[in-house]
């Protein structure tokens, strides 16, 4: 049942109303307040549905009292109609700027009264739908948030290996990731960046993430276990309304031969780490999930120890500031210059992107660090 409160200190006017809106709106629970301090006591106390006030009242006047139950934050959104023979229409704005939601001329016309009512209440109940939808979306997304933090190592523990990992999400949840992993003689890392945001990206991350685990399983060369994702990914993702691509770097490393093989699928250049400086590898091959079939490229690569390899995503490079201008791969090349472990290049590349943008990024960022540890 609507709850509806009039406040009026004028007894024959509030009475009419009461009686007018009792016959047309037998459902309705009318609810009488002789004046503001009461209306402001009630409105505290109980639950309303929306409230109906006169302007000028003795003692704590309409705009006085509606400024009063909006210091309530229970009370932001509760329907407030000011019932005025105010002409005065500066009188009216301020009204509004008090926390009014709409003002009717007196004498009502009570059709154009109840019209405005049934409005009113409409847009709370559709209001609090909203928020509640919100409140559970958010639930949602904090749970999400949870389970793909632990999809995401944090600490890796790889053999002959110094490492290092940085994530953060533009939202709660992010479509990039990255993973590293021991199999027989070959350490396997991955990094790659779904296109788009928030709960669809993160789903096809877990799914893209756990089946490059099973693929690498099953195929001995990076270029086929991205080849084989490809076309799985393409399936899945050329549906319509779910068009969504994914760039991805796939590398293996075999320590016991110096050799490190890559797979490009469309993403940023990577970096390997020599004395020489900085060495950017582009793709090798597009982003996946955009062709059926496609035959990628694999480089074969010296990795000797003392060498690192620098894996991350365009976030990084695509921060902005405020100019417009972006952080770029000549600002990374810069930072990666030099010997530095990985643990403190990425801190040096997340606070320099981080002081470019002034926090503001506009993409996930994710980044992976390996270094060969001498001898």
């Amino acid at each position: 049942m609507k709850r509806i409160l009039v406040v009026d200190d004028n007894e024959a006017s509030r009475l009419l109303l009461v009686h007018h809106l009792g016959r047309a709106r037998p459902a309705y629970e009318i609810i009488q307040s002789v004046d503001g301090l009461s209306a402001v006591a009630r409105t505290a106390a109980e639950s309303f549905d929306l409230v109906l006030m006169d302007m000028a009242m003795p003692g704590l006047d309409g705009l006085a009292t509606v400024r009063c139950i909006r210091e309530n934050p229970r009370l932001a959104l509760l329907p407030i109609i000011f019932l005025s023979a105010e002409e005065d229409r500066a009188r009216w704005v301020e009204a509004f700027e008090a926390g009014a939601s709409d003002f009717v001329h007196k004498p009502c016309e009570m059709r154009e009264l109840l019209a405005r009512i049934d409005t009113h209440l409409r847009i709370s109940t559709l209001t609090r739908l909203l928020d509640r939808k919100n409140v559970q979306l958010e639930r949602e997304r904090r749970l999400a948030r949870t389970v793909q933090a632990g999809l995401l190592p944090r600490d890796l523990d790889l053999p002959g290996l110094e490492t290092a990992t940085f994530y953060r999400a533009q939202e709660q949840i992010g479509g990039d990731f990255y993973d590293a992993w021991q199999r027989g003689g070959q350490i396997h890392c991955v990094i790659g960046d779904i296109s788009g945001h928030g709960t669809p990206s993160a789903l096809l991350m877990a799914v893209c993430k756990g089946l490059l685990q099973s693929l690498a399983l099953e195929f001995s060369r990076p270029r086929q276990a991205v080849a084989e994702l490809n076309h799985m990914l393409y399936a899945m993702c050329d549906q319509g309304d779910l068009a969504m691509f994914v760039t991805l770097v796939y590398a293996s490393l075999d320590l016991a031969q110096n050799e490190l093989r890559l797979v490009s699928a469309g993403h940023v250049p990577v970096y390997r780490l020599t004395d020489a400086g900085p060495e950017a590898i582009g793709p090798t091959g597009p982003a996946l999930g955009l062709t059926a079939e496609f035959e990628y490229g694999e480089r074969l690569l010296p990795f000797h120890p003392g060498e690192g390899l620098l894996l991350y995503t365009d976030g990084l490079v695509d921060a902005q500031a405020l100019s417009g201008e972006r952080f770029g791969a000549e600002r990374l090349e810069h930072l990666c210059a030099g010997e530095k472990r990985p643990k403190q290049l990425l801190r040096a590349l997340a606070d320099a992107a981080e002081s470019f943008c002034d926090g503001n990024f506009s993409d996930d960022v994710a980044m992976l660090a390996l270094r060969r540890r001498d001898g």
